[in-house]
């Protein structure tokens, strides 16, 4: 006979199911089907079996329960999920929000926890506030940038500016463009010396002929 979680992903089912052992902590059949849908459509139904098949069969209702639980807090609090729930002293929300899952409700996202928000309210005060809406990570990034920018322009009023482009010093003359000419017959660098020792004077070669 099919486990109650076999049979709500409609997949065969055998004595050695890996799902059967993960739900004997739940007691009604019907919140066993209501939970494994609810992991398998959060996780994918191939990242549940994964899941489960990768620790050891004493482990596995434990790690059912915890992906339940991280599931479900995801849902209610998008931002930082069942940690952050039990880091703001908000388990009970996680708990609630179990238990509906397990009577076949239907959950999402609280706004009291910032969720479907951008602002960050709520919530996001674990790990402190975002300022002016950003992340503390990008705010971050954004500092560091602005370091750099400004240790560069004090380089270039320096004139130590090597970037193409860059200002001049104040007073300094603009440097002309040279470009390299190519040497013609009439010119010093169409011919070059050479001697073979000795008193001899030096010949000269003519290197266009």
């Amino acid at each position: 006979m099919s486990c109650n979680g076999c049979r709500v992903l409609r997949k065969g089912c055998s004595e050695g199911c890996v799902l059967r052992p993960c739900l004997r902590w739940i007691d009604a059949a019907d919140a066993q089907g209501h939970a494994t849908v609810f992991v398998a459509k959060f996780f994918g139904r191939a990242g549940l079996l994964s899941f489960i098949s990768a620790v050891p069969d004493a482990q596995r209702p434990a790690l059912f329960q915890s992906l339940l639980y991280e599931a479900a807090g995801r849902t209610i609090n998008p931002v930082h999920g069942a940690v952050g729930l039990l880091g703001t002293g908000n388990w009970h929300l996680c708990q609630a929000a179990v238990d509906t899952v397990l009577r076949g409700g239907a959950i999402a996202p609280l706004p009291e926890l910032g969720g479907g928000r951008g602002d960050g309210a709520g919530s996001g005060d674990l790990y402190g506030p975002a300022a002016g809406g950003w992340s503390t990570f990008s705010t971050a990034k954004l500092v560091r940038k602005a370091a750099g920018e400004a240790a560069a322009g004090a380089s270039c009023d320096l004139g130590l500016c090597l970037s193409p482009g860059s200002p001049r010093a104040p007073g300094e003359p603009r440097a002309p463009l040279l470009r390299p000419g190519t040497p013609s017959m009439s010119s010093d660098e169409s011919v070059t010396t050479t001697t073979t020792g000795g008193d001899r004077e030096p010949v000269l070669l003519n290197l266009f002929p």
